[in-house]
């Protein structure tokens, strides 16, 4: 008898801890590294982000024009959103493109924070602060939304390499064809 409850406490005890471990991995799991970019452009979010992406940039040029159009100059920037925020303490949270919500759930902090941007349109210059503080563009992807291998859109990666406890994120670019600024900006709790 005493054997049949050990038994059962201990199955009690690996389906409360598996259940404990399967919550934890699904919310603010850590993230040991940022996200590289093979990571973020093969993953389904992103693709996703870019189906969305090229049905605003069609919906954007018949707007334009009326038309569409073979073959064009660089399109002006006309969007930008934070496309996702990771951190060691706070893991990934992945927002996609329509999505830019004015805080993230999960508190970020740890060694680095990596805020990613997701923009249709060039540029002629771009950056990110945390804070107030300089990020590092470590990469950037470019995007061609129509198949006519011109680039009409980004995502770029912004590092904040140092122990930090969060702060507005704030993605900056200056459009190339039209000087206008765009910004988009999350606080990072």
């Amino acid at each position: 008898m005493a054997m049949k409850k050990l038994a059962s406490f201990a199955l009690v005890l690996v389906l409360a801890l598996s259940f404990h471990v399967a919550v934890f991995a699904e919310g603010g799991a850590t993230q040991a590294t940022p996200l590289t970019k093979e990571e973020v452009i093969h993953s389904k979010a992103f693709l996703e982000a870019v189906e969305a992406a090229k049905a605003e940039f069609e919906l954007q040029k018949a707007n334009t024009t009326g038309e569409s159009i073979l073959r064009a100059p660089a399109p002006k920037v006309s969007h930008i959103n934070v496309y996702a925020v990771a951190s060691p303490n706070g893991g990934q949270e992945i927002y996609g493109f329509n999505n830019n919500p004015l805080s993230t759930t999960y508190d970020h902090g740890g060694n680095w924070i990596q805020c990613i941007t997701f923009q249709i349109g060039y540029d002629s210059s771009h950056f990110g602060t945390l804070a107030g503080s300089a990020m590092t563009n470590n990469w950037t992807e470019g995007i061609d939304l129509d198949g006519d291998r011109t680039i009409d859109a980004w995502a770029h990666s912004w590092l904040y390499e140092a122990p930090s406890t969060g702060g507005q994120f704030v993605g900056t670019v200056y459009s190339i064809n039209i000087p206008t600024q765009w910004t988009a900006w999350i606080n990072v709790r």
